[in-house]
């Protein structure tokens, strides 16, 4: 079964959709924030596999947030 959970902030989007792959699931993250010159836009895949699509979506939600929060606190560069 195919899962997708999405998540909005202040200025930003984070979807995850976990994709079955044998007995496990992996997960498809993407993230979208707003910025002067247009929106930053970026899709990655997780690095783990996961045994339900519920703990992928999760947990690609929360990779995609982190990933959102490096990025506006100008901790990285999303260029």
């Amino acid at each position: 079964m195919d899962m997708s959970g999405k998540v909005d902030g202040g200025g930003w989007t984070v979807t995850a959709c976990a994709r079955e792959s044998g007995a496990e699931f992996g997960c498809l993250i993407g993230t979208c924030i707003a910025a002067p010159d247009g929106a930053v836009v970026r899709e990655f895949t997780h690095d783990r596999t996961f045994g339900t699509p519920q703990e992928a979506v999760l947990e690609g939600l929360k990779e995609g947030m982190s990933w959102v929060d490096l990025t506006t606190s100008n901790t990285i560069s999303a260029c």
